[in-house]
């Protein structure tokens, strides 16, 4: 009988990842890891009976857990088309293995147009905005004195495996309202009203835990270009953001995210920006001095393991006492 065992499908130098997975083996879960960076000599087989076999390994995922899995991280050799085909084949299999598999983490990420109509729908307020190839020309749409331009899908982009571009987030007058530097003209962005506020917050959902650390920052892009200026702490999130996370988690079908959060300094209620559903953690627990995100995320990443193979035995004492109890904040 194949072992039946978590599939982690990530990247070499996903810090989170390796942390996690080595706590799930401690604790008795197995877990086969798939980096992207790491293909070219991977031989893998998927079964009529839904049994994987990657290098030889032989096992039925429990739950396929999909991270920083990126064919922009590979690099096979071959003509253009050739290569074309690799990298769409590979990532059309780790979507469909998330998809047959019993439970999966990182596959609900609908992105941040149907994010913001949820969240909209559901009475949570997020900022006026509008997608655009020219933003100058939209603003007349979207009267605002300041603006925040941003891509509409990941902030980076990896030219060349292992080398990484990156195009922030900006804050922006109306004045000098333009596309964001290093973009072709004509590429679809996301131009928002700026959000005056007194308090940011980055909140992550596992499972049915939350934690939220309040950040403390001058610009968007300061936690990648000014991270020793950016101030952490753990607060307990509070109840109006702890629901619309949850409500938008339910929505979006998501059993893990990275929400991020302002409280607005006029009527000071919240306002939900976006979620990662890969969003990393361990930068903020350092900042903090704390590893709650981590000890949640191995504990869901267990029980949905334990729910898949029918295990229903309560957990060991010392094993509660190894991973913490779960709680919000």
């Amino acid at each position: 009988m194949a072992e039946r065992c978590v599939l982690l499908l990530t990247r070499q130098g996903d810090g989170e990842a390796t942390e996690a997975s080595e706590l799930l083996r401690r604790i008795g879960v197995p877990v086969h890891r798939l980096d992207a960076d790491h293909l070219a000599e991977v031989r893998a087989v998927r079964g009529p009976d839904g049994v994987l076999a990657l290098d030889g390994h032989r096992f039925a995922p429990t739950v396929t857990w999909l991270r920083h899995f990126s064919l922009r991280a590979a690099l096979p050799a071959g003509p253009a088309g050739g290569r074309m085909v690799y990298r769409d084949a590979w990532t059309a299999l780790v979507r469909q293995l998330a998809a047959a598999s019993p439970a999966a983490i990182g596959a609900a990420d609908p992105g941040q147009l149907v994010q913001l109509d949820l969240a909209r729908a559901l009475g949570v307020r997020v900022p006026r905005g509008l997608v655009t190839t020219d933003p100058a020309d939209a603003a007349g749409l979207l009267p605002a004195e300041r603006y925040v331009l941003k891509v509409l899908d990941r902030h980076y982009v990896e030219p060349e495996p292992g080398r990484l571009d990156w195009h922030l987030p900006r804050v922006v007058d109306r004045v000098r309202l333009a596309g964001l530097p290093g973009l072709p003209r004509g590429t679809p962005v996301v131009l928002q009203e700026y959000v005056e506020h007194d308090t940011e917050y980055r909140v992550y959902l596992a499972g049915d835990e939350l934690h939220a650390f309040e950040v403390a920052k001058e610009r968007p892009e300061d936690i990648w270009t000014r991270p020793d200026e950016v101030g952490v702490r753990q607060v307990r999130p509070p109840a109006a953001v702890a629901s619309a996370a949850r409500a938008i988690a339910r929505k979006t079908g998501a059993v893990y995210g990275a929400f991020d959060f302002l409280r607005g300094r006029d009527r000071g209620e919240p306002v939900f920006l976006e979620m990662n559903a890969h969003g990393d953690w361990r930068w903020f627990e350092r900042k903090a001095g704390v590893d709650v995100v981590t000890r949640a995320v191995v504990r869901t990443v267990r029980d949905l393991h334990r729910s898949a193979v029918g295990d229903t035995r309560p957990a060991a004492v010392s094993l509660l006492a190894f991973l913490g109890a779960g709680r919000d904040g």
